[in-house]
């Protein structure tokens, strides 16, 4: 037997042995470690294909609203109005012609030197546009001379729908209010009394609402901003006719309401994107390499393949409707490639949409109690449910994968005890072999001590 060091008294390297012999033993461990990471690098594999098929339904799910297909855009011919879609708005053409804008009074008082000049003592009065409410009564001067910066001040701090502020005039001073809101509805009236009668405020613009018509029907509002005038519309106007123009004098817009091909297009791309990321993930996972025979993570699964035959089926499959309607995707638009990618045609895409955008919304969400007549996309969506859903089986699969690696974990825990007690036992034997030995040692060099002691025979005759 080799000795690599003087550890015991024999010479023999009890360590270096036994960390051999632990070696060999610990094979077994090292097997079950190994297929503890192949199992841990097939969940993770799972992982990513689930987190594709999420991907994969939400873009289904946005495809199986009707709202994706009924989707608008709205624009305002020139500059004298400005449209936005806020709803559902029906497709169409609206004439606009704005006779007058909404606006908020205004009111000014007298100029004064400075902000700080006396301009008297007493109340001061803010009714409404009729008069008959008293929106803040202020009192002006009670400890000192009244400035228009107190007037200003106090007008604010009563949180009316009228602000105050200071403008300067020339190196004057003046006091300006205003309506926080326009519409004749929201003007107000100023009393003062004769304390205060230097301020001497004058309107200096009316409130008014704004006169327009849409499509020849005469409307007004307190606001420039329309909401649901139109209905689904937000429309504000810009311009009305300069001052002075002759009456019955107008700024015309026309207001045009189409589809948003756009994000039905974008819908449609996210869903082919989504759809290839997943054909594409599968292809990789499931690989094999012939030249160095290499085979991917989850290449064998029959799981995975279950899942993409499953969807692929139902994607290049048929929708049962009336004569007319749409059944395929490839109606459409939607173009099947070799290796499994789908590709959009958008020229295709976008002719189906202009010749009847509800035909291809019903292709894709159209539902009913016969799966045969639903639209792709309600297919799609719960055909992934059904996979993803905890009783489902990847998760089927997920679970038996991590059961397999909670039983190589027991198996571990078990090996590694054993391992302990073989280590163990390895050292008491040969610690117990290297005592012996050196006690051997130790004998063989006490006998040989005492042999070279004994007397000399001369053997000389």
């Amino acid at each position: 037997m080799a000795t690599t060091g003087m550890v015991g008294g024999s010479g023999i390297d009890v360590s270096s042995i036994v960390s051999q012999l632990m070696t060999i033993e610990r094979r077994p461990l090292q097997v079950l470690q190994q297929r503890e990471s192949q199992i841990e690098a097939r969940l993770t594999a799972f992982g990513r294909v689930q987190s594709a098929l999420d991907k994969l339904q939400a873009t289904a799910n946005v495809l199986r609203q009707g709202a994706t297909f009924s989707a608008a855009r709205a624009k305002a011919s020139n500059e004298a109005a400005t449209a936005t879609v806020s709803g559902s708005p029906q497709v169409g053409t609206y004439s606009l012609s704005v006779s007058q804008l909404a606006r908020g009074q205004s009111m000014a008082s007298a100029a004064f030197a400075t902000a700080a000049t006396d301009v008297g003592s007493g109340t001061l009065t803010l009714r409404n546009a009729d008069g008959s409410a008293v929106l803040a009564t202020i009192n002006i001067g009670d400890s000192d001379v009244g400035t228009l910066t107190e007037v200003r001040d106090e007008i604010n701090a009563a949180n009316i729908a009228v602000r105050a502020s200071l403008i300067n005039d020339g190196g004057l001073v003046r006091l300006v209010l205003n309506s926080s809101e326009t519409g004749s509805a929201n003007g107000f009236q100023v009393e003062v009394d004769a304390g205060l009668s230097g301020l001497a405020l004058a309107e200096t613009q009316s409130a008014q609402d704004a006169s327009f018509s849409i499509n020849g029907l005469s409307l007004t509002s307190a606001s420039n901003n329309l909401t649901n005038v139109i209905e689904g519309l937000s429309i504000n106007l810009n311009q009305a006719p300069p001052a002075g123009s002759p009456v019955g004098s107008t700024v015309d817009s026309e207001v045009i309401v189409e589809q948003d091909a756009d994000s039905v297009k974008t819908a449609a791309t996210d869903f082919v994107a989504a759809y290839n990321e997943f054909e594409k993930l599968v292809a990789e996972l499931t690989s094999f390499d012939p030249s160095t025979k290499e085979a991917a993570v989850l290449n064998g699964e029959s799981v995975l393949r279950r899942i993409q035959t499953s969807i692929r089926s139902l994607v290049r499959g048929t929708m049962t409707a009336p004569v007319g309607e749409h059944t395929r995707l490839s109606d459409v638009g939607f173009e099947f490639q070799s290796g499994g990618t789908l590709k959009l045609n958008e020229t295709k895409f976008a002719a189906a949409l202009a010749s009847g955008s509800s035909k291809v919304a019903r292709l894709f969400s159209a539902t009913s109690s016969v799966p045969a007549e639903q639209g792709f996309a309600v297919r799609l969506r719960e055909q992934i449910q059904t996979v993803i859903d905890p009783d489902g089986m990847l998760d089927a699969r997920q679970d038996g994968l991590r059961s397999s690696i909670r039983s190589i974990d027991q198996q571990q825990e078990r090996l590694e005890a054993r391992m302990a007690l073989i280590e163990a036992r390895l050292r008491r034997e040969y610690s117990k072999l290297d005592a012996l030995l050196s006690a051997r040692d130790s004998q063989s060099a006490a006998l040989a001590n005492a042999l070279a002691g004994l007397p000399q025979i001369n053997q000389q005759g």
